[in-house]
């Protein structure tokens, strides 16, 4: 034959073991919310130093085609000096 509980709704000691399952229940679901919390910093710790390599990554890259660019520029001018003798040159014999 099996107990019944027939301490009912009012009585203090069936509310206090409600009152302790109840905890036990928040004290698991505050250890896994802890544990996503810490898992979410850490993704982002991690997220954030990704970016900042990505950062420095596009910096570098920036300034080496700003290099090439003024390179470029300079042997842009420097043909431009040459075409321009040519084209002079030709003027002078007539050829255009």
């Amino acid at each position: 034959m099996t107990e019944k509980d027939d301490r009912g709704n009012l009585d203090l000691t069936k509310q206090i073991d409600d009152q302790k399952k109840e905890i036990e229940y928040l004290k698991k679901e505050l250890t896994l919310l802890h544990e996503n919390f810490a898992i979410d910093i850490r993704d982002k710790d991690r997220r954030i130093i990704d970016l900042m390599n990505i950062n420095d990554s596009h910096k570098t890259t920036n300034g080496d085609l700003r290099a090439l660019n003024n390179q470029l520029l300079r042997e842009n001018d420097k043909m431009k000096e040459v075409i321009d003798k040519s084209v002079s040159k030709l003027r002078e014999n007539g050829e255009i």
